[in-house]
This record gives C-alpha cells, structure tokens and sequence, in this order.
C-alpha cells in the first residue's frame, strides 16, 4: 500500500477502534521508508478522520468521551484544524502511531 493513501478507507480502523477501550491498547505501526516520518503518518490518519469523523466517532464513542470530545463535530473540527495530533491533549491518540525503518 503506497504510503499517500495507507488511510484512505477507515474501515479497518474503525473495526480496532470498536475492539479497544483505549488507545493504551492500539499500536498502529506504519513501516518508514522513503523519508516518512511519524509525524506525517498521524497527519495522513487525522486527514482521514476529518473525512469520516462521524463514522470513526461512533466506532467507539466512548474513547472520544475519554479524551473529553464530546461529539463527531467536535473530532472532525480537531481533525481539521490539526489540533489532534499538535495538541498534548491528545497524546494518548497521538502515541498510538508507530513508524519503523
């Protein structure tokens, strides 16, 4: 899967999200290559979720609700504004990305 689209479609993203109570339990680990940092993995994966914030929010609500986001709107508006993976607020989102090299 090249790199640019590794979270255009959620689906399997969404289905880990249904499975887990937190994201102490997610580890998404992107392999490297090509210069791709992890930094620009979590971007791709907050790009997405600004696409698909309803459907990734109710995947598993009460995440979101750990993480004091209180609806769709409000994870779509974090996505958008790159506040998901910039603030320390949500650094428990933000760990769940791993890259290997």
């Amino acid at each position: 899967m090249k790199e640019r689209n590794s979270f255009k479609k959620l689906g399997q993203y969404k289905a880990y999200l249904r499975e887990i109570n937190n994201f102490d339990q997610l580890y998404i680990i992107q392999q490297g290559g090509r210069g791709v940092t992890r930094k620009q993995v979590i971007e791709r994966l907050e790009s997405a979720i600004a696409k698909d914030a309803e459907g990734v929010y109710k995947a598993n609500e009460s995440i979101w609700l750990n993480m004091k986001i209180g609806s769709y709107k409000k994870l779509e508006d974090l996505a958008k504004t790159k506040k998901l993976s910039t603030s320390t607020k949500y650094s428990s989102f933000q760990e769940s990305i791993k890259v290997t090299f």
